[in-house]
């Protein structure tokens, strides 16, 4: 990582309080510091907590750059999966199964077809 990154990262005296939730924020105002850098999100992949929605920075050549890794356990040290815009965009989780849902959909057809079956019985 570049010296002037680290610098302003240190500078931001990230705690996990202001680091949770925060990290589109933090991205923005880091990014209008260096523009040069690419506003990213997806997810990342903490071995503690798990897959969690994200945004980071990255540089041109790939290197991740995030202000905010102070909010996981793991500091950083996960995967960053970043979001194919192509994709369609989830809207929730089915309650059932824990899938995503997609198009405003709340819980898939067929948890919501099992679950009214098994009322009938």
């Amino acid at each position: 990582m570049k010296p002037e990154y680290q610098e302003y990262i240190n500078s931001l005296n990230m705690t996990y309080e202001k680091a949770y939730g925060n990290c589109k924020k933090v991205c923005e105002k880091m990014n209008k510091q260096f523009p040069e850098l690419i506003l990213t999100r997806g997810h990342y992949y903490c071995a503690v907590w798990g897959e969690r929605m994200h945004w980071w920075l990255q540089t041109t050549e790939g290197e991740i750059i995030d202000p905010t890794a102070t909010q996981f356990p793991t500091k950083g040290h996960g995967v960053y999966d970043q979001w194919d815009e192509t994709q369609k965009e989830p809207t929730g989780k089915c309650p059932n199964c824990g899938e995503y849902c997609y198009e405003g959909e709340q819980v898939h057809r067929e948890c919501h077809n099992a679950f009214i079956r098994s009322l009938m019985q």
